[in-house]
């Protein structure tokens, strides 16, 4: 059993950074305009609604809605492809005194579609603690923990071939190891700046078979902010902006940018380097449940039958009362 007093008082005694507001805004708009001058490729395991799916790559998320809350996601990337990734996502979190929060995400994706088998495909379980600290009346600083089990499994020679002999598909190979994670997530009611690694595993080659598995445990990093902007009583602009930096890999840069009229339904627009473009869409269908969608097209894209990708989500949050009033979710 973890003593969460101890634990909050290391906790503290790392906290002795003096925050100004106007100088996280000069941040939150520095990375906005630097985002838009970088380019970058694609990699994997990417959401285009990564400020409601935070979770996945921050464990520092968990606890910032202040009440429970529970999304699934789906990706379907390159439809009409055979064999397309595909990523599911479920994410659960919430608080469990005023200063500490804990959350479990699972993550799966899949490459490859065959008569017998999808040839690759990754497994992420990871159970996060989150320590919020309030670093004046508006900001809060959260840092946060993960660990859990990541799954590489290969299924090559399940596939059936032209030529059932070539020793090139008859590798199988299932590794389980352990993961970790860190991230820091500083935000107010109004604005967000998160930094994280949120899988770190060590994989060993396997010699014996000649199988290189470098490429599995390849860590990413993470810059995600974005800031709301009210116009009036009944609309609210969202800029938020991704940052994906893999070591031997261009940069992946997300800008998106949300309308949210009157709290309920909101329409956005992004652009993802390499030329990406789409469109978001959610509502609110009821006080705890939210429906998302998007859809991203490549303008270069290299072929004809590629119909862009879709994403779809589910968002349930448990509403919370103080004073007697149900408190609005934050838009992040």
């Amino acid at each position: 059993m973890v003593d969460l007093n101890l634990l909050k008082n290391l906790l503290e005694a790392t906290f002795t950074l003096k925050i100004n507001q106007m100088k996280i805004s000069k941040i939150i708009v520095s990375i906005l305009v630097f985002s838009a001058h970088i380019l970058s490729a694609q990699q994997e395991q990417m959401y285009t609604h990564y400020d409601i799916n935070s979770l996945a790559m921050n464990p520092a998320y968990a606890g910032t809605n202040r009440t429970f809350s529970a999304l699934m996601l789906r990706r379907n990337q390159w439809t009409d492809w055979p064999g397309a990734p595909v990523y599911n996502n479920l994410a659960v979190q919430g608080p469990i005194n005023k200063d500490f929060a804990v959350g479990l995400n699972i993550q799966n994706g899949s490459i490859g579609s065959f008569q017998n088998a999808a040839p690759l495909s990754e497994t992420h379980i990871g159970a996060n603690v989150a320590y919020h600290k309030s670093l004046n009346k508006d900001w809060r600083l959260a840092v946060g923990l993960r660990v859990g089990l990541f799954n590489y499994n290969v299924q090559l020679s399940k596939i059936i071939l032209d030529n059932p002999n070539d020793v090139s598909f008859q590798k199988d190979m299932t590794v389980t190891t352990p993961l970790a994670g860190f991230g820091l997530y500083l935000y107010n009611k109004n604005t967000f700046l998160a930094v994280s690694s949120p899988r770190m595993v060590f994989i060993k080659d396997d010699i014996q078979n000649q199988v290189n598995l470098a490429h599995a445990a390849q860590m990413h990093h993470y810059i995600i902010a974005g800031t709301v902007i009210g116009i009036n009583s009944n609309l609210v602009i969202k800029p938020t902006t991704q940052i994906k930096l893999t070591n031997g890999v261009p940069s992946q840069i997300d800008l998106n940018v949300h309308a949210i009229f009157k709290e309920k339904m909101s329409v956005g627009a992004f652009y993802r380097s390499e030329a990406d473009l789409g469109m978001m869409l959610s509502y609110q269908l009821s006080p705890v449940f939210k429906a998302m969608y998007s859809y991203d097209y490549n303008l270069k894209r290299f072929d004809n039958a590629q119909m862009g990708s879709h994403e779809f989500g589910l968002l349930y949050t448990l509403p919370k009362f103080e004073k007697g009033r149900m408190l609005v979710p934050r838009f992040f």
